[in-house]
């Protein structure tokens, strides 16, 4: 009886959730991207432990731990599990993913297939309707699902109503290879993308750290050179601050064939470059919350920073505010905007043989402001904001739970990974250490660019998206629905800012604000501290 009322206030909780949660989605754009430390035990990955039956120990401590690769180890464990359950043979294991993730997906999974004989089905939902799925589904317990590939945001919601499989067993004794160089997940993505509450509850498909695109060609012409600096009083250079982003993006929009910037402004996903705009005003971070989870929204600081950000949007193409995903980025691909800003994915765009830009760009940290430092003097604070980031995520209502997580632990490997970021359209970017730097693979440098090199140097500033807290979804659709509203000129940037903080102050009541302040405690831990 205690089982049955535990669930009913559970599932009460969350229909209540993914109603309120949702109202932005339902309206909204999609997002639309159209030396290893090893954790293993004793023995190295290569070891196999001896057991008496699938009943002897727990999952997944009952697994062998064969192969030297985290693929090769998956692979082994699910054969292991074939054999011990003979009905899930020739079976099929559903993927659940927002429709243009499956390219990275299905250019992964053909040796699982093939060693395995079972099948990936890889199940699309458009993104606006995709987070409520997965909420019925919590609900629902159709078992329908064995994997989800969730949004940052999303992990807290769907983890509160236990629809996702903690997975830090498995991490471990499969060994997927989760901390360290040369090929483990870059830190702090590795702790702030697929942790709720400390609790491990999807393997990092998607490194979504934002930089600053730039077309190198304009910057370095000696014409616009000359003009720039005679009409603005200093060198034209990658802008280091906010104000001389600003001054760019002005003196090279001439519309109706060149414009200044082509930022993300879509409809429910806009407050993640407005954070980029907000996060450095501070030292060393200007934060969603104070530490009782009081909205930071109209403070001197974010009011600022929202004002610039609506007056930027007189520098970018006249639709952008309509685009989604990354056809958002299209304009500087063809030429018709000099900056972005954008997680890497941006740079398959750019680098495309068909784009004008392929070649002729180059990245940069995102720009900053000139703000009084820890020790009272002025320094240039940088901060790079996490914009989405997906993990691979096992549903808890799998009926082949055990199987999903072996392949779960496949699609973590570090060249299975690289598969994906090079297939054609895919939304996968780097999250490993093997995928970034000198050494990255040469297949993968085509395709990314100057991305690479950039990556692990503006990972150091990133700060947390909004997320790790229940209600996340709520609060970053809210407040990229009333950003909308000032870009588009139907309120001032006050207004907007002073609405969603009553909406999130609602949320914060609704949810309870002590959980709520538990969980943005661990999310605070993960703030950079240092600039560049």
């Amino acid at each position: 009886m205690v089982e049955a009322a535990r669930t009913k206030v559970s599932r009460r909780g969350f229909v209540r959730t993914a109603a309120t949660g949702i109202v932005g989605f339902a309206v909204g754009a999609g997002l639309g991207y159209s030396a290893a430390t090893s954790m293993a035990p004793a023995g190295g990955p290569a070891a196999t432990v001896t057991v008496t039956g699938p009943s002897a120990v727990s999952f997944p401590f009952n697994l062998p731990r064969k192969g030297g690769t985290v693929a090769e180890r998956a692979i082994n464990a699910a054969k292991y599990l074939l054999d011990q359950h003979p009905e899930w043979k020739g079976t099929e294991l559903v993927l659940a993913c927002v429709g243009g993730y499956e390219v990275g997906f299905n250019a992964m999974k053909g040796r699982w297939e093939q060693e395995t004989g079972t099948r990936v089905v890889v199940s699309t939902t458009p993104l606006p309707s995709f987070f409520e799925k997965m909420m019925v589904e919590a609900v629902s317990r159709t078992g329908g699902i064995d994997l989800i590939n969730a949004q940052t945001m999303y992990l807290s919601d769907l983890a509160e109503a236990e629809l996702l499989y903690p997975l830090d067993d498995s991490a471990m004794w499969i060994d997927i290879r989760e901390r360290g160089r040369p090929d483990g997940y870059i830190y702090p993505l590795d702790r702030t993308i697929p942790y709720y509450k400390g609790k491990l509850y999807g393997f990092l498909q998607d490194g979504d750290v934002q930089l600053l695109y730039y077309r190198k060609d304009y910057l370095t012409d000696p014409k616009e050179q000359e003009a720039f600096e005679k009409q603005y009083g200093y060198p034209l250079t990658p802008p280091k601050t906010m104000e001389e982003y600003s001054d760019q993006n002005e003196f090279f929009t001439r519309p109706p064939d060149l414009y200044g910037n082509a930022e993300a402004r879509e409809l429910t996903r806009n407050c993640f470059t407005w954070y980029l705009y907000v996060t450095a005003k501070k030292w060393p971070n200007w934060y969603y919350f104070d530490d009782d989870m009081r909205p930071q929204l109209t403070t001197d600081e974010a009011i600022e920073a929202g004002q610039l950000y609506v007056d930027n949007s007189r520098y970018h193409p006249p639709n952008q505010p309509e685009l989604t995903g990354l056809s958002a980025y299209q304009p500087m691909a063809e030429g018709r905007a000099i900056f972005s800003f954008g997680a890497p994915s941006l740079a398959r765009v750019l680098q495309d043989e068909k784009a004008v830009s392929r070649g002729k760009w180059d990245t940069y940290p995102i720009p900053g402001y000139i703000i009084d430092g820890p020790d009272g003097k002025k320094i240039l604070n940088r901060r790079s904001v996490n914009l989405a980031s997906w993990s691979l995520c096992v549903s808890n209502h799998s009926k082949k739970r055990d199987l999903a997580v072996c392949l779960a632990a496949y699609f973590a490997d570090p060249d299975v990974l690289v598969d994906a970021m090079v297939a054609p359209g895919t939304w996968h970017d780097p999250c490993r250490y093997n995928a970034v730097g000198p050494n990255a693979p040469a297949r993968l440098k085509d395709v990314r660019g100057p991305v690479l090199t950039a990556f692990e140097e503006n990972a150091t500033i990133m700060a947390p998206m909004l997320s790790g807290i229940r209600g996340a979804t709520e609060y970053n659709v809210t407040l990229s629905k009333n950003l909308h509203a000032a870009i588009t000129g139907s309120i001032d940037i006050v207004k907007a800012l002073e609405t969603t903080e009553k909406q999130w102050e609602e949320a914060t009541e609704r949810l309870g604000r002590e959980k709520q302040i538990e969980a943005w405690r661990e999310v605070k831990k993960y703030y950079p501290t240092t600039t560049i």
